[in-house]
């Protein structure tokens, strides 16, 4: 059966960390369809401020930004270096000690930096805003910095030609509502030294990197449905999943079957192929293996979906609602992309019922 073992593993995080942006933002997307820029902007604060709260301390220290001589510096290579080890498209200046840069270039971060698309239309400034509100201004919060902000000038929902602002020490305790501040008329200076990332090899080397690429993406989707079902609760959630994803497999099928060229496999083998080839993507492990009148069975003996963003098994287990809704859009996927074929799942990836298998016959 054709698969994506012979695809370099930088491709192979690239092509997974795609899937989980699309994913995200499609999750993006229909909450604003179905319940208006408010709850969409309220969700994506909470996800960011949840994964500031795991990620951004220890991650100074694995940066190795701990030792910077200011709170400014070292919050703007922070964005800077972990935005870069996720993929996006970012540059970083500093202006003196006490002021740093943080610019976030186009394609746009909405969807994938490796395959864009105009979905960044849709979304109001207030989204940046809130992103912006949740992580980047409350850093100094976090650091025990009453007087660090961060200052917006530059948004491409404002019709900017991209993401910018700057970590400031105003050496002032500052109140809340001025930990982030908009200031769209300074914009960027022009001759700033904005300058890309480079990392050393020996602490990072390529495959380190591709596989931050694929974790930090994938990470965002756990996020937002765990945000989601706090908010929307469990069916209204599961209903988004079930979209959200069956709309991202069917415009990225064409791809991955060009990377498991040459597909000779038709039906059920077809069928599995394409599971197996996402789930590859996404660094879970799957086994295929055959069985009577030419069905497949595919079984997850590990999937990142349960083990990313807040969900932590066994205490907080993804919902099989979320499993429920991911066999539905494959279902609906295969009966399309394989005609006469069908995809049932059995079991779950937790609990006592596991593993969690899809027969395609």
């Amino acid at each position: 059966m054709s698969d994506l073992s012979s695809l370099p593993l930088d491709q192979l995080c690239r092509l997974g960390g795609s899937l989980a942006f699309s994913v995200d933002n499609a999750l993006t997307l229909s909450i604003i369809r179905r319940h208006g820029h408010e709850a969409a902007e309220s969700i994506q604060f909470n996800v960011l401020r949840s994964h500031q709260k795991d990620f951004f301390l220890p991650g100074l220290k694995k940066l190795g930004l701990d030792e910077e001589a200011t709170d400014a510096v070292r919050c703007a290579k922070y964005h800077f270096l972990s935005n870069a080890l996720g993929g996006l498209r970012v540059t970083y200046a500093e202006e003196g000690p006490d002021k740093a840069w943080i610019v976030y270039e186009t394609p746009y971060w909405v969807d994938s930096p490796w395959h864009p698309s105009i979905a960044v239309a849709s979304f109001r400034p207030e989204m940046l805003i809130e992103t912006m509100r949740a992580w980047h201004a409350n850093n100094g919060a976090m650091l025990g910095n009453p007087g660090l902000a961060f200052v917006m000038t530059e948004m491409v929902t404002a019709g900017g030609a991209r993401d910018a602002g700057y970590f400031i020490e105003t050496h002032r305790a500052l109140e809340p509502d001025e930990r982030l501040q908009v200031r769209l008329d300074e914009g960027v200076p022009p001759g700033l030294d904005l300058r890309g990332p480079a990392f050393d090899p020996a602490v990072w080397p390529l495959e380190r990197q591709a596989k931050a690429w694929r974790n930090f993406s994938v990470a965002y989707v756990g996020g937002r449905l765990y945000w989601m079902l706090d908010a929307l609760g469990e069916e209204e959630t599961a209903e988004i999943f079930a979209h959200a994803l069956r709309l991202t497999i069917l415009q990225h099928r064409e791809h991955i079957h060009d990377l498991l060229a040459p597909m000779t496999e038709t039906g059920a083998a077809r069928g599995a192929a394409l599971w197996a080839a996402w789930h590859s993507a996404w660094g879970d492990e799957v086994e295929i293996a055959g069985g009577p009148k030419r069905s497949v069975t595919g079984t997850v003996r590990r999937s990142r979906l349960h083990e990313v963003g807040e969900f932590a098994p066994p205490a907080h287990p993804l919902p099989d609602a979320l499993e429920r809704a991911a066999a539905a859009a494959w279902a609906t996927v295969v009966a399309y992309d394989c005609p006469g074929t069908t995809a049932v799942a059995e079991g779950s990836a937790t609990g006592p019922s596991r593993p969690w298998r899809f027969v395609f016959a």
